[in-house]
């Protein structure tokens, strides 16, 4: 029975990654697949048409070993070093800008779903 729920789980998550990449190339966006897949998965689990119980073992596997999926992004930023050279000053104001506007984003977030439940 656990097999069947950690496939369940894959199954799952691999259909709203694809699903989010039809949904990319269908409407012409500027947003990665992964992401559209990601707000599809969220929008479904809190209108509780599939259970959190559904997805769980994969993506706490996914979480567990998140940090390895940052290792191709930093050698592509190593191998781009001529690019990237001469512009760190606007590198890191667009990094500490969009981290701040992540974080009031995700607590204005937080705040609303809060109120709800």
């Amino acid at each position: 029975m656990e097999n069947k729920n950690k496939l369940i789980s894959v199954i799952l998550i691999i259909l709203f990654l694809l699903l989010g990449e039809l949904v990319k190339m269908v409407f012409n966006l500027p947003i990665p697949g992964s992401i559209i897949g990601m707000v599809l998965i969220f929008m479904v689990l809190k209108l509780k048409w599939i259970r959190l119980e559904q997805v769980k073992p994969t993506s706490d596997f996914l979480l567990k070993y998140l940090s390895l999926f940052y290792v191709p992004y930093g050698v592509g930023l190593v191998t781009q070093y001529k690019f990237l050279n001469g512009k760190l000053t606007e590198i890191i104001i667009a990094l500490v800008l969009s981290t701040f506007l992540a974080m009031y984003i995700t607590m204005k977030l937080f705040k609303v779903f809060e109120k709800n439940e």
